[in-house]
Order: C-alpha cells, then sequence, then structure tokens
C-alpha cells in the first residue's frame, strides 16, 4: 500500500475502515490498474464525500461539504477557471484574496496534494469539495429558482415520491373492494358515514360562505383623492410567464397596456422558455420601455414557479404580482393593492384578487367552471380572511410584498401548484394574507380532455403541498396554532376526502340499487340511511345554494341543470384526482400545459383601451 496516499488511509482508518478492506481494496485496484481512491468509490467502500474530506483533512483545508457555499457568478455563470465539475471555481473576495473551490479527480490527489505543498500562498486560497457538491452549487445554490432548497429545504417539493406511491396503493384497494363482492357491510358504513359526515360539513359551510357574503361588494373603488397626479406609486412589478401563447400575446398586451398606473413606475416582464420562438416571433419589435421579454435559461423542471423565480431576481418593484397569458385585469388593480397594502399591517404579505370566469355560458365544463370559481373567490376566500385563517392563493392576480417573497425563498420550482404552496408557507412563517375586492377575466377550459390535464395537475400540486406541509406535524402546529392547522387541514384534506370517495361511493350505492350488493345495507339500517340521507341532503342543498348564489352574483344566471350537472362535475373531479395520484407518482413535476386562446365567447376588449400616456404620470 505504500504508493497510495499514506495519509489519506490513514486518516480513513481512524474513521473505522477496517485495515483488511483498504488491504484488499488496495490489491484488487493495483490489478485493474486503476487508481486506488477510484476504486473506493467505484465499489461504494467510502463514499465521495468521505474520501474528498479525508484529502481535505490530508492537505490541512478546509472542507466544503454540498449545499455548504455559493459561487461567484457573472451573468448567471460561475466564474471557473478548469473544468466546471472539477474547479478551481471562484468562491469568494475574502479580504482582498480570491478563494477558490477544487475536486480533483480521485486519479490526481497526489500530484494536486504535491503542487500545493510547493505554494503555500495558492494553497490558503483553495476548499476542497467534491464534483457533486460544485455541480450543485452551480446550478442550484446559484440559481433563483434554487433559493428556496438552500434556505427552506424543507418546504421543497423535491422528494415525495414514496408517500405518493403509499397513496396510490391505498386508492387502489379501496377501489377494488367498492367494485368488487368482497364488500363488507363494515365497509360500507364506514364509507357512507365518512362521506356523509364530510358531505354534511360542506354543505355547512358552503351555505356559510354563501350567504356572508351576500352584502358584500364585488368590486372595491378607490377613494377619489387618490386619482390625483401628485401622487408617488410605488414601483410594481408584472410578472407574466409565457409558454406557447403566440395566439393570445396581442390581447395580452392589450389588456397590459390598459393598466392604470404610471409608466415610470412600473416594470413588465414577460417571461419565455429558451425554445418557445413562435411566442418570440409573436411579440411586436418595439415594446414599451416598461414591458421586458426575459429569457429563462434551460433547467429543470420547466415549470411556471422557476419561470417566476427568475423573475423574482430581475425584479425592482415594491410590490409583484402575476398575471396568466389570458388574463385581463381590472385596470386600477395595481392601484388598488397598492393603496390596501398601504393600509394593511406590515405583515400582510399577499392580497388575491378574484378570477371570474368570462366565457362561462360556452360549454358545460366552462360553467362549472366559473360556477366553481364565483364560490371560492366571491364566497370562501372572503369569508376565511374575514376571520383571519390561512388559504390557498389562486395561480394569478395575487399580488406580494417583494421583500416577504424574498423572505420565504420565493416560489418552489418543483411543485405544480406553486400558489397554495406559497399561501401556506407566508401563514407559518409570520406573514398574513388577504384579498382585494377586484376582478380579473379568465377564460376556463371548454373541453373534458383540457380540463381534466388541468385540474389532475391543480390536484397533484395540491398533494404535494400536503406531504411538504405535512412531514413534521408538530412544527406545522406550532407554527399555525390549533385552529388555524384544523382549517388548513380541513380545506385541503376535506376536500380531497369528498373528491376521492365520490366515485367509489356512487359506485357503491349504485351496486346496491341494482342489486349487485344487498340494498339492505343502505335502506334497512337505520342509522346508515339516516346518516347516507342528511348528508347528502345538506352538502347537496349547501353546493346548490352556494352555486346558484354566486352565478346570480356574477351574472352567469340560473339554470335548473346545474343541479344535475353539479354531480356529473364531482364525477370527474373524482377521475381527475385518480390522475393526479398517477402522476405524482409516474410524474411529479410535469407540468399540464393548458392551452389558451381556445374560447369563442370571452368577454370583448373593446373596453381594455390603452389610456393615454398623461394619464399615467
Amino acid at each position: 500500500m505504500q504508493d497510495s496516499l499514506p495519509g489519506v488511509l490513514e486518516i480513513l482508518l481512524s474513521r473505522g475502515v477496517p485495515r483488511s478492506v483498504l488491504t484488499a481494496a488496495h490489491d484488487a485496484a493495483q490489478v485493474q490498474g486503476v487508481p486506488f481512491e477510484e476504486y473506493l468509490l467505484r465499489h461504494a467502500i467510502v463514499t465521495t464525500e468521505c474520501l474528498y474530506s479525508a484529502f481535505a483533512e490530508l492537505c490541512n483545508l478546509p472542507f466544503l461539504p454540498e449545499n455548504g457555499f455559493r459561487l461567484r457568478t457573472l451573468n448567471d455563470r460561475p466564474l471557473a477557471i478548469g473544468e466546471a465539475e472539477f474547479g478551481p471555481t471562484l468562491l469568494s473576495l475574502y479580504r482582498n484574496q480570491a478563494l477558490y473551490a477544487i475536486a480533483p479527480e480521485p486519479g490526481q490527489f497526489l500530484e494536486v496534494r504535491r503542487h500545493l505543498e510547493r505554494h503555500p500562498v495558492l494553497a490558503k486560497q483553495i476548499r476542497i469539495t467534491t464534483p457533486a457538491a460544485i455541480e450543485y452549487a452551480s446550478h442550484v445554490s446559484n440559481s433563483p429558482a434554487g433559493e428556496l432548497e438552500i434556505r427552506f429545504p424543507s418546504y421543497s417539493a423535491r422528494h415525495i415520491r414514496l408517500p405518493a406511491v403509499l397513496l396510490i396503493l391505498c386508492f387502489l384497494a379501496v377501489f377494488v373492494l367498492g367494485v368488487s363482492q368482497m364488500i363488507s357491510g363494515a365497509l360500507l358504513f364506514v364509507v357512507t358515514g365518512v362521506v356523509s359526515l364530510a358531505c354534511f360539513g360542506a354543505g355547512i359551510i358552503r351555505f356559510v360562505c354563501a350567504q356572508s357574503s351576500q352584502e358584500e361588494d364585488l368590486v372595491y373603488h378607490l377613494p377619489e383623492p387618490l386619482s390625483s397626479g401628485l401622487i408617488i406609486w410605488p414601483r410594481y412589478t408584472v410578472l407574466v410567464p409565457l409558454y406557447r401563447e403566440a395566439g393570445v400575446v396581442p390581447d395580452l398586451l392589450r389588456a397590459l397596456n390598459a393598466l392604470n398606473y404610471p409608466r415610470d413606475r412600473l416594470q413588465i416582464l414577460l417571461l419565455m422558455e429558451t425554445d418557445d420562438l413562435e411566442t418570440a416571433a409573436a411579440l411586436p419589435e418595439d415594446l414599451p420601455s416598461h414591458i421586458e421579454a426575459l429569457v429563462v435559461p434551460d433547467g429543470t423542471p420547466r415549470t411556471k414557479p422557476r419561470a417566476l423565480d427568475y423573475g423574482l431576481a430581475a425584479a425592482t418593484g415594491t410590490y409583484v404580482t402575476v398575471f396568466d397569458a389570458e388574463d385581463r385585469p381590472d385596470p386600477d388593480q395595481l392601484k388598488k393593492a397598492a393603496f390596501l397594502f398601504a393600509k394593511g399591517p406590515a405583515e400582510l404579505a399577499c392580497l388575491q384578487a378574484r378570477l371570474v370566469v368570462d366565457n362561462a355560458n360556452e360549454t358545460f365544463i366552462s360553467r362549472q367552471f366559473a360556477l366553481e370559481y364565483a364560490c371560492l373567490f366571491d364566497q370562501l376566500l372572503p369569508w376565511l380572511f374575514r376571520h383571519r385563517w390561512p388559504f390557498p392563493l389562486g395561480g394569478t392576480s395575487n399580488h406580494f410584498r417583494i421583500s416577504a417573497l424574498h423572505a420565504v425563498g420565493g416560489w418552489d420550482r418543483y411543485n405544480v401548484t406553486e400558489d397554495a404552496d406559497l399561501g401556506v408557507r407566508l401563514e407559518r412563517l409570520g406573514f398574513r394574507l388577504g384579498v382585494v375586492p377586484c376582478q380579473t377575466l379568465e377564460e376556463a377550459p371548454v373541453t373534458l380532455k383540457a380540463w381534466l390535464a388541468q385540474r389532475a395537475r391543480w390536484h397533484k400540486g395540491w398533494l404535494q403541498t400536503i406531504f411538504v406541509h405535512a412531514r413534521s406535524p408538530r412544527r406545522l402546529l406550532r407554527d399555525l396554532g390549533a385552529v388555524r392547522t384544523a382549517v388548513l387541514a380541513t380545506l385541503f384534506l376535506g376536500t380531497f376526502l369528498l373528491i376521492a370517495l365520490h366515485p367509489v361511493f356512487f359506485v357503491l350505492l349504485t351496486g346496491s340499487l341494482l342489486g349487485y350488493y344487498d340494498h339492505t345495507y343502505f335502506f334497512g339500517n337505520i342509522l346508515l340511511t339516516v346518516m347516507f340521507v342528511s348528508g347528502a341532503a345538506a352538502g347537496y342543498a349547501g353546493a346548490l345554494f352556494a352555486l346558484w348564489t354566486g352565478a346570480r352574483r356574477r351574472g352567469h344566471g340560473i339554470r335548473l341543470l346545474d343541479a344535475p350537472g353539479v354531480l356529473i362535475y364531482w364525477m370527474f373531479a373524482g377521475f381527475a384526482f385518480y390522475r393526479a395520484v398517477w402522476e405524482l407518482a409516474s410524474a411529479p413535476y410535469r407540468w399540464n400545459k393548458t392551452e389558451h386562446g381556445v374560447s369563442r365567447q370571452r368577454t370583448s376588449l373593446t373596453d381594455w383601451k390603452p389610456l393615454p400616456e398623461a394619464e399615467l404620470k
């Protein structure tokens, strides 16, 4: 063993690696003609960090573990002298001296050590790390999209496959039992009881939310003095993530141009991917000075929150908001949000505007979607806000203090419903959420295929959010308190319970009525019958009251066919949930892109006319 590095071997021996193992490895390495250190790694005798830290100890130099350092960059690229993964790569300038990270190949250890011994001044500038650590620092630590993983790794949805697989197995087991002849009276009783109780509670909540919102204004009007041109408004950044949106670019620019906000205080960033040449070509060459097209560097996963993190890094505003490509925001929305931020407490981090579907009566799917949005944004979220309870944010038209976004690490690029996750994280880290009573017009999917893909992504992201924030229930309870944790659990788990079990329960009920199962389990048991009837009646009545109240207030009209239609819609939601569970295990970060510009019944943009430049000063 004299040909290898005696110091490294002694260090490995001191760390508990048996001498016999090292001797056998050394002999085998000589036979195969490979460096001894490389043989240790190739056969997993020691870990990479163990070997490189031993080399650092031998050289009397600091060792930098993965996720333990950041690199200096120029134009978002690490400043490296050699090959990217081996270094030298610039760490910092400390006391007028450059510090470098290196990760030499194991076969070069001896040569590197001798070189450092001959140049002691250079050795003082060197830190030892691993190739994987330099790779991680280059692509994650120094990436705007990696901010959350570096500062709050427990809040990232990067590693959640195992819970998803277990969830799949549970639902498969329940479904198989539900449609097979192995169904027992006890299981039917339990499923009916749980669903009935959840339906009863959901119905009561829907009724209370709808009733409490009856007298609330749908639109907030700014005080007249705020129309003065003497007011210096805070800087505002609008982030618009785009991917394959060439068809809606003209309408998007028209809607953005109608924003009633001083142009010298406004920054609009159109976030595009490198391969989206069609959208880039659809943009005019002479964009206004306050609108900028920002190309997001290639990387994984390709998701909306990853693009938003790059936009956040370039944002100059005091406040930041997000609009989607098809959005048509209220022209005064930015001013209303800025005014409410100024009135609110410092911990108020986000204001959610109301999303309104403007192609409600185009198809069955778009109508049900519109009624659902009316219940969510006009009833449920304001009700939760009034009680100061946490709630999931919508994916667009949420306005943030940029300082709060930076404080919590921005968006999670691995969560495909980044809005829901961010809302929970803000609440857990001491911030508050609010609502701003102004609207953004949205386009609902018009086909079942498009709706299923979008809804499956939403359910997948909500499941990611549950798994992330339930990693440590004790910490969640400590952060939010008992009542607010219970409210959050009810919102997420209660919703999924109803969605997931609705198709199963429908199969059980239909099977009993058709004689496939013993119908006496349903109608021969008085307690089961009472649970079923009361739960179904309360849930259904509460849902219809909320839907029709929301439809009337939003001008969507009331239709009798909405009554049976909502049952079909809930069935589709169950199918989307099952697809989401499968995708969570098979493709957790895949972004099911929703095509925009498909609707032919959207509100005309004639009212969204560009405001005279004189009014925007």
